[in-house]
């Protein structure tokens, strides 16, 4: 039914690792994540994603490409992806200098998507010159959400 009106199915969590979580919830994120990359390939939806919790460093940033990619069951012939990706949580903590750069990287390379031919050396260098050119805006963000 969701296919035949063209909805997307919206899923959040694709930063979260199971053994991450506390062992007595019993949960396991990356599977569930998993089940629903494969239901609405199935089902013929699009699959945007999103961030649940405020993560800044690079291994919750891996995370999110690794499911970003759909890369589900090991087949990189699969050139699925997910539509979009919201990064949620946008504040103060954001802007800083390191936390920014990673960002900026996580973007640089999730645009690059399965293809690509680069190596990561060359994207974190982009993503370097382009925190450089954007720290006056990130100041001023930085300001704004903080007052």
């Amino acid at each position: 039914m969701l296919a035949r009106h063209n909805a997307v199915f919206n899923f959040t969590c694709i930063e979260m690792r199971d053994h991450e979580q506390p062992q007595d919830a019993l949960c396991a994120l990356e599977k569930l994540v998993r089940q629903v990359a494969l239901a609405t390939k199935q089902a013929g939806l699009a699959l945007p994603g999103e961030n649940a919790l405020p993560w800044y460093d690079d291994t919750a940033h891996d995370q999110i490409l690794q499911s970003a990619s759909l890369n589900m069951e090991g087949n990189s012939d699969d050139k699925r992806e997910m539509c979009a990706f919201t990064y949620l949580r946008m504040n103060p903590d954001l802007f800083q200098a390191d936390n920014w750069r990673r960002f900026v990287s996580l973007v640089k390379k999730m645009k690059e998507g399965k293809d690509v031919d680069r190596c990561l050396e060359q994207l974190e260098r982009e993503a370097q010159q382009f925190v450089h050119v954007s720290q006056p805006f990130v100041q001023e963000a930085d300001a704004a959400l903080v007052h």
